[in-house]
């Protein structure tokens, strides 16, 4: 009975570790269905966009004495992300509210990403903002996946500093989790006002279809393109993956590999000696009178 108790104990511990990762988990995984069944990203990208700019600006505006501010910092560094039409360099910080400030900074991106989409037209605003997302959440959630693990392995040593490992794993795992999200809207602003988008008319036939490249941002999403039809043809970033929009020379390494998977295979035939199908216990076929076995078999 006591072994049963420990061995319950154990499994509930278990479970109440993974309890945490399952969690972020439906998080997660919410975003990547919406992005792929093809919804409406740009009511939240707004909000998160203006999220991210206020976590920007309260590093740089720390309290509510002007004098304290760095606002050259804070201009080179919001002017790196998006077209900044506020000049902070110009402002009179004695009349200037830091509130106010952080406000209109918000207000400031969300009309530079309406911009923006003026500029490239609706569907494929909403087509790109897909993309880019999907390519961002996939790779920093494979990394906090990771970080998670790491975290695991080494939580029990908070034990010997009389904290229970679970709640320390618990707080840590939020405020990893935390990171991550604000690091994917981040890096999401860094490409969606400077991704450059071509279209082309392919073999000179038929509409023509997006394609889109990086811009100068050295980052693991920075090289990507898209091939397919308008977001009203393909209202998903999956149906874009279907439509065909892998390289040429990964297809070919796909079709070379089925070629050979649905080869036929060579069977050889070769003539089988009498003397080798003769069992162990059949008369040896020399004619002595002797089992196999007995005799050449031996």
């Amino acid at each position: 009975k006591k072994v049963e108790e420990q061995n319950f104990l154990i499994r509930k511990r278990v479970l109440e570790y993974d309890d945490v990762m399952n969690q972020q988990r439906e998080i997660v995984y919410e975003y990547r269905d919406r992005i792929l069944e093809g919804d409406d990203m740009s009511g939240t990208a707004r909000e998160q966009l203006g999220n991210v700019v206020d976590r920007i600006a309260k590093d740089y505006l720390e309290d509510d004495f002007p004098e304290n501010w760095d606002l050259h910092g804070l201009y080179n560094q919001l002017e790196q992300m998006y077209p900044i039409g506020i000049d902070l360099e110009e402002l009179d910080i004695e009349s200037v509210n830091r509130e106010t400030l952080i406000h209109d900074l918000r207000e400031d991106i969300v009309e530079a990403y309406g911009d923006r989409e003026e500029e490239l037209g609706s569907e494929l605003m909403r087509a790109l903002e897909r993309f880019i997302l999907l390519q961002i959440v996939d790779e920093r959630w494979r990394e906090h996946l990771q970080n998670m693990d790491y975290l695991r392995e080494g939580i029990h040593l908070r034990g010997f500093a009389q904290i229970d490992p679970l709640v320390a794993y618990k707080n840590d795992g939020f405020e990893m989790f935390t990171e991550l999200m604000n690091s994917i809207w981040e890096e999401f602003a860094r490409f969606i006002y400077v991704v450059e988008v071509e279209t082309e008319d392919h073999n000179g036939a038929g509409p023509t279809q997006p394609a889109w490249g990086s811009s100068s941002n050295t980052s693991s999403t920075a090289a990507f393109s898209y091939a397919g039809g308008t977001a009203a043809d393909q209202p998903s970033a999956l149906a874009a993956a279907r439509a065909g929009g892998v390289p040429e020379e990964i297809q070919g390494a796909a079709d070379y590999a089925y070629d050979e998977v649905e080869a036929p295979a060579h069977v050889e035939t070769r003539v089988v000696d009498d003397k080798e199908r003769v069992g162990r216990n059949d008369p040896c076929w020399c004619g002595s009178g002797k089992k196999f076995k007995k005799c050449h078999g031996a």
